[in-house]
């Protein structure tokens, strides 16, 4: 039996927004690493563009988004 594996962007998906910018950065980074790798391997599997690389990429914006607001939030001092 195959163990049916969630996807970042499966998990990325049911954080409430708030969560989101309330996680470190080691564990956001964590997300875009594993987001990278995903794209990677969906992009080299399939010669076009599938729903998953789209999921993907699009998860991997969102992370990176976030952790810019983050990042502008806390040269901020807010």
């Amino acid at each position: 039996m195959v163990k049916s594996k969630k996807t970042v962007y499966e998990i990325i998906q049911t954080i409430p927004v708030d969560s989101m910018v309330s996680l470190s950065f080691s564990q956001l980074r964590d997300f875009e690493v594993r987001l990278k790798e995903e794209v990677v391997a969906h992009s080299l599997k399939h010669r076009e563009k599938t729903k998953e690389y789209h999921h993907a990429v699009l998860a991997l914006r969102w992370v990176q988004g976030v952790i810019r607001i983050k990042s502008a939030d806390e040269a901020k001092g807010v």
